[in-house]
């Protein structure tokens, strides 16, 4: 397969995604209208992270796998839907629309990411229920989302000092961005059953991935004010470096991994993106 077969994947799993939300969540009242709003767009990479990793040991996937990955597109949709509350990061526009609480009203805004929140735990008790190699996975994928994980990384940045250096950004991206990644390659690891060693070097992988994704969001980034971001500390050359070395990193975790094309792909897809 080459870099064209992987992006028909990227969007294949996408697809998937998109008609398992439909399914679930009929838009039959103002609060699944608006948790379909949330859900609407977006590239569903954490899901594919879970559904490439599941991918590993097992040709198919199955409708666990897929309700999984929903769960993991819940909690990614909560977490933008307040990052753009009014005190959070009081964004007007969110993937080129109106960002949900601008649509709907900041009461439902905050309502429809604790609706996403809870929804997507609920699931993970469902599948677990049915497939307890999920009970793991479940729990270690809201460690990392949660106040120990991504939920931290938020509050680092919110109240971080005016004079924040590379160490206090890079332990802000692994918080707020690679712990995500994390939960959901290391949860597909732990419903495989694969070794320590095995979900150790995943665990790694996801880190690099994670930090190499928030750096090119800073590149990209043309307006970033007083938002944190590595081009406030170094210039852009050493910035592209910087990235550079941690995706050299990311490679050497995942170089060993038989089938790993699709995680090597990801490395470069993710860096060079410009949106």
């Amino acid at each position: 397969m080459n870099d064209i077969d992987y992006r028909q994947r990227l969007v294949d799993n996408k697809n998937l995604l998109d008609d398992e939300i439909k399914t679930y969540i009929k838009g039959e009242s103002l609060i699944e209208e608006a948790m379909l709003y949330a859900l609407e767009a977006g590239k569903r990479i954490r899901a594919s992270l879970f559904l490439e990793t599941r991918r590993l040991s097992r040709n198919q996937i199955d409708k666990n796998d897929l309700l999984f990955a929903l769960a993991i597109e819940m909690i990614q949709a909560y977490s933008l839907v307040h990052d753009d509350l009014p005190a959070m990061d009081d964004d007007d526009y969110r993937r080129g629309k109106e960002s949900l609480h601008k649509h709907f009203g900041e009461d439902l805004g905050i309502l429809t990411g604790d609706a996403l929140l809870n929804e997507a735990t609920k699931l993970m008790f469902e599948i677990a229920s049915r497939d307890s190699s999920f009970i793991k996975a479940s729990q270690y994928l809201l460690s990392k989302t949660g106040k120990d994980g991504m939920i931290e990384g938020q509050i680092l940045d919110l109240r971080r000092r005016r004079n924040y250096n590379k160490d206090f950004l890079i332990e802000v991206y692994d918080k707020k961005t690679a712990d995500f990644f994390k939960g959901a390659i290391v949860a597909g690891a732990l419903v495989n059953g694969f070794d320590q060693d095995t979900i150790n070097s995943l665990e790694r992988y996801a880190y690099y991935l994670g930090l190499g994704f928030q750096i090119q969001d800073d590149l990209l980034e043309k307006d970033y004010g007083d938002e944190i971001n590595i081009l406030s500390l170094m210039d852009l050359q050493a910035s592209k470096k910087l990235l550079e070395d941690i995706n050299y990193q990311c490679k050497k975790e995942i170089e060993n991994f038989e089938n790993n094309q699709f995680f090597l792909f990801l490395i470069e897809f993710l860096s060079k993106r410009q949106y």
